[in-house]
């Protein structure tokens, strides 16, 4: 796959590699991609304990899981 940056977002890259940060322009991308891969856990993560904490939540247990799943979702 062929990527290109242009702008200050190419020179920001450029800098980062130059200084010795990353070894590789391919390198940053990954640590990028994987900040980007946690940052979204944590906002579903953050999600679910608002949930939690605001009663938009059931508990699931082996006596109600038909009756959970005989619900539309809307219903959940």
């Amino acid at each position: 796959m062929t990527i290109t940056l242009h702008g200050s977002v190419a020179e920001m890259v450029q800098e980062q590699v130059s200084t010795g940060s990353y070894q590789s322009a391919e390198d940053l991308v990954y640590e990028a991609l994987e900040a980007l891969v946690r940052h979204k856990i944590d906002e579903g993560i953050n999600e679910g304990i608002a949930d939690i904490e605001a009663g938009r939540s059931m508990e699931l247990r082996h006596d109600n899981i038909a009756e959970v799943l005989a619900k539309p979702i809307s219903q959940w």
